[in-house]
């Protein structure tokens, strides 16, 4: 079996809810990047972000710029925000700066602010994270 790990940062919980469906898909855990953990290396890691302001939250973006070179041969991006828009060329470019192989298609979700979006993600944006899993797993064969 190939080396996948999700780390994720959720300020709010949203990221949190998307990354453990993506984990149920792989039948592993979900990591939050802000507790002790050791990725040294992974085959597929999928990354999950909050969006605020229109950008990555700092603190995943210095955590992919601490990542390892060569360590990672491919990512898939996950993120939730108000909009559900992508916003994630950031991180992209970090990524791809450190050589790893960016899963063309970004998940973007809803996720509850303040009064907006009240219960996202909902079921049905559990299913598309699901189903971006399998996606993303039949694409780098796993």
């Amino acid at each position: 079996m190939a080396n996948v790990n999700i780390i994720y940062h959720s300020r709010g919980g949203n990221t949190m809810k998307v990354a453990d469906a993506i984990a149920e898909v792989c039948g592993i855990g979900a990591i939050d990047i802000t507790t002790p953990h050791n990725i040294t290396s992974s085959d597929l890691l999928f990354i999950g972000m909050g969006i605020y302001a229109g950008k990555p939250d700092p603190i995943l973006l210095d955590y992919l710029d601490q990542l390892p070179v060569n360590s990672i041969l491919g990512a898939a991006l996950f993120s939730t925000s108000a909009t559900g828009t992508d916003h994630m060329a950031l991180a992209v470019n970090l990524l791809e700066h450190k050589g790893i192989q960016v899963y063309p298609r970004h998940l973007n979700l809803k996720g509850q602010f303040l009064f907006m979006n009240k219960g996202k993600p909902g079921d049905k944006e559990i299913r598309k994270a699901q189903n971006f899993a399998q996606e993303v797993l039949g694409a780098f064969n796993y």
